[in-house]
């Protein structure tokens, strides 16, 4: 009997059944889903903010006094009785050469102690205090100018001792080689001297400015003083000006204004008062006059000022929002009002087919997207190149053909993308300020593409 045959299976097994292709096949598809996400840009909606708008409010100026130099007649070693910003009356000694020192030596030897006036304290205090206020690391000569002033206002202190000592000494020594000098006339002292030294608004430039060569001096100091020396300016009533280093802008907002408020920032004295402007050269300046506070810069030449300056608002907006576009250009008086819609529109000539001297008029609405003096702006697509656009009541006719470029942003308030035009007022790094109000564009709290890149007009927001 023939033996039964069992049939052999193969071997290898097939691995491809269909559970595995549709896992494969699925895996691939999500795999090219997840690419396609990340290569493509996406679009990301920004809302319109209403911002201030930078303005510069800072401006240097220069001090102008009527002060008069007063010079010795001989050398010699000055003693001062007078502190600088003291109001003296005619006649009343203000400083005395000591040709040899030895009177000066005398006095100053003396084992006589001295008490301090609560007066002189608080004078300390308040260099000190005022320097402390407004000492920053970036500008050292601040340092310096403590210096004078601390040495100015202690030097004074000593020599208003000594005067008190100076008759009874005098009177005993009548060939001791002191000269006592009095006010020619009433005033107030200064002991500030710099290279600026008879400056007045007229001959204030742009190279006034320029610090470079700048120097400042203390004439308040015991050192020998050679014959003509400058030994203290006596200022005769409380009337400066300082004179701002405006920018152009700055001059443009504020040029047709008589009066200006303004803050020193040097101790924040905030001030109102009467403003001459005027240009030199390429600069642009302001004048203003005071009748008060001269004293509390008798030691400066330059200040810090702030203007008050009132901020114009604006609508913050991304620069990668920004996008260029093509508009007709068509005349003004070609517009017109048409069919019972009351739209606004162009009245587009057909001529007939058969007889080019035929023609007839078809209204077509279209949307104006910006218009200056003379035309109106509207969108490429709403007629072909060359078309011709009648004038209501009038043979004259006029062939669309000129383009103008406006710049805009993609707004999506209403699902799609419309283009509005904007005006940048500000150009910023990431973002720009553009105006607010205008007809045609955007307003405060309007939706619009962040990126114009990731969105084609018209299209529809998902």
């Amino acid at each position: 009997m023939e033996a039964k045959r069992t049939p052999k299976r193969s071997s290898a097994v097939s691995k491809w059944n269909i559970g595995t292709v549709v896992f494969i096949a699925f895996t691939v598809y999500i795999l090219i889903n997840i690419l396609l996400y990340f290569n493509h840009s996406h679009l990301s909606i920004y809302e319109v903010q209403m911002l201030p708008m930078a303005s510069d409010t800072k401006a240097e100026a220069v001090i102008v006094r009527n002060e008069t130099p007063v010079t010795t007649g001989i050398a010699g070693y000055v003693n001062y009785y007078m502190r600088s910003g003291a109001r003296v009356s005619k006649g009343e000694t203000i400083y005395s050469i000591d040709e040899t020192r030895q009177i000066y030596q005398q006095l100053s030897g003396s084992d006589e102690s001295y008490t301090l006036a609560a007066e002189d304290i608080e004078q300390i205090k308040n260099c000190i205090a005022n320097f402390t206020q407004h000492y920053e690391k970036t500008d050292f000569n601040q340092v310096y100018e403590l210096k004078d002033e601390l040495t100015t206002t202690v030097n004074s202190i000593s020599d208003t001792y000594l005067m008190e000592r100076l008759a009874q000494i005098q009177s005993g020594n009548q060939d001791s080689g002191l000269t006592v000098h009095k006010a020619d006339a009433s005033g107030l002292v200064s002991y500030f001297s710099d290279t600026l030294d008879g400056l007045t608004a007229e001959t204030v430039t742009l190279a006034t400015f320029d610090k470079k060569n700048y120097q400042s001096y203390n004439l308040f100091d015991a050192n020998l003083k050679e014959r003509g020396s400058t030994i203290y300016k006596l200022l005769s009533d409380e009337n400066w000006s300082i004179i701002l280093n405006l920018s152009e802008e700055q001059y443009e907002k504020l040029s047709d204004q008589t009066t200006i408020r303004f803050t020193i920032e040097d101790d924040n004295l905030q001030l109102t008062s009467n403003v001459i402007f005027f240009r030199v050269g390429d600069g642009y300046f302001a004048k203003i006059t005071l009748k008060q506070y001269m004293v509390r810069y008798l030691n400066k030449r330059f200040l810090t000022v702030a203007l008050d300056i009132e901020h114009e608002t604006g609508l913050k907006i991304p620069k990668t929002a920004l996008v260029e576009k093509n508009f007709y250009m068509i005349p003004k008086e070609y517009f017109t009002k048409g069919g019972d819609s009351n739209k606004t529109g162009l009245m587009v000539i057909r001529r007939d087919s058969e007889d080019i001297n035929k023609f007839y008029y078809d209204f077509l609405p279209v949307e104006i997207y910006y218009e200056d003096e003379t035309y109106n702006y509207i969108d490429t697509k709403s007629l072909t190149y060359g078309t011709d656009i009648g004038k209501e009541g009038s043979s004259d006719f006029f062939q669309v053909s000129l383009e103008g470029k406006l710049t805009g942003v993609y707004c999506v308030n209403k699902g799609f993308a419309q283009f509005r035009r904007i005006e940048m007022v500000q150009d910023g790094k990431e973002f720009c300020i553009v105006k607010a109000g205008m007809p045609f564009s955007i307003a405060e709290h309007d939706h619009i593409a962040k990126d114009s890149s990731t969105i084609n007009e018209s299209q529809t927001i998902y």
